[in-house]
């Protein structure tokens, strides 16, 4: 049951949807993407086409499992999703609702599910963020396979291993360099005495006001940090010659199979991959904008300057139980 709903367009109010009651708004959104980062490209949405929004908040994985359980009379239309691997992880399930179009097809075939299940709308990488004021240039790892060495004992923070970037990211590091090599890495990790918080925005904190040196992060945490003025700066790791590289995922969305306003969740979808869209998804949070054209913010390294690991993201979605039953072996927490 959901506890409530914020309804957008015009002023904004409360709802409460009881069970077995319908929502009365145009478009029913679940995303699992933080407010401030989505709320103002629905509004944007709304003043162009005057469909009125009820969006529903909350974790992608709670969310997800919603999505699931209220088959096949679903409450809401669209999911947006922060990780690639979620979404995914639906399709498989038979919850996804296939659509393509013009515009969709303009972003690039790596940053959407092959046949049109869903769509990826913004892209992260990952990165290690360090405080200037605690590690020397000379000093910084250029590998996050070095943050296993002894130098950098409990000075490592990350989000927990529940957080569905970290999920992907450890799945990305599976189909790359096996199952084997990835426990073994954790498990590094693990005695080295990384510590897991709650999640990226905790860290990113606890990187700048000094409390680790390291933190591991989605690239965007860390222009965050740097724009709230604290002395931070950025790795990309694994970018030689014979290094994996960098695993970018992408926030996405897609529509819930049986959705009763498809039409609207297929314009929303529309705009999404629109350049107005990809613009503020660039400008709010400094994340990739997937649509070739749409520049990235001031200061954000260009996608195209990044070496990304060779890995489908519609690949992730497959492994994502076993990478979570991994995760638990290891108990990095």
């Amino acid at each position: 049951m959901l506890k409530k709903s914020l309804v957008l367009g015009g002023i904004a109010a409360l709802m409460v949807f009881g069970a077995g009651a319908q929502p009365s708004g145009e478009l029913v959104i679940y995303s699992g993407r933080s407010e401030p980062l989505i709320v103002p490209v629905i509004q944007l949405f709304q003043q162009q086409t005057g469909i009125k929004v009820i969006l529903q908040s909350g974790t992608a994985t709670a969310l997800a499992n919603l999505v699931l359980q209220e088959q096949p009379n679903p409450r809401a239309d669209l999911f947006i999703a922060n990780d690639a691997g979620t979404l995914e992880f639906l399709k498989l399930k038979g919850a996804l609702q296939p659509y393509s179009s013009e515009q969709i097809k303009k972003i690039p075939e790596q940053f959407r599910a092959r046949d049109g299940s869903w769509l990826g709308v913004s892209g992260r990488s990952r990165v290690i963020m360090y405080n200037t004021k605690l590690v020397k240039p000379e000093e910084l790892p250029n590998s996050v396979f070095a943050l296993t060495d002894p130098r950098w004992k409990n000075k490592i923070a990350m989000a927990t291993t529940r957080n569905e970037s970290v999920i992907a990211w450890v799945t990305a590091l599976r189909l790359t360099k096996g199952d084997a090599f990835t426990k073994e890495y954790l498990l590094k990790l693990k005695a080295n005495g990384i510590v897991t918080l709650n999640g990226h925005t905790d860290v990113r904190k606890a990187v700048g006001r000094g409390e680790f040196p390291l933190g591991l992060v989605n690239h965007y945490y860390y222009h965050l940090e740097l724009r709230d003025g604290s002395p931070v700066g950025v790795i990309y790791p694994d970018q030689g010659p014979d290094d994996i590289g960098i695993l970018v995922n992408a926030a996405g969305a897609a529509i819930i199979k049986n959705a009763k306003r498809l039409k609207e969740a297929q314009l929303f979808l529309d705009f999404l991959a629109s350049p107005q869209a990809q613009k503020l998804f660039a400008e709010l949070n400094f994340e990739y904008p997937l649509l070739p054209g749409v520049p990235t913010a001031p200061g954000v390294k260009p996608l195209a300057e990044i070496k990304l690991m060779p890995v489908r993201l519609d690949e992730l979605g497959k492994e994502l139980e076993q990478t979570l039953k991994l995760l638990d072996e290891v108990g990095l927490g």
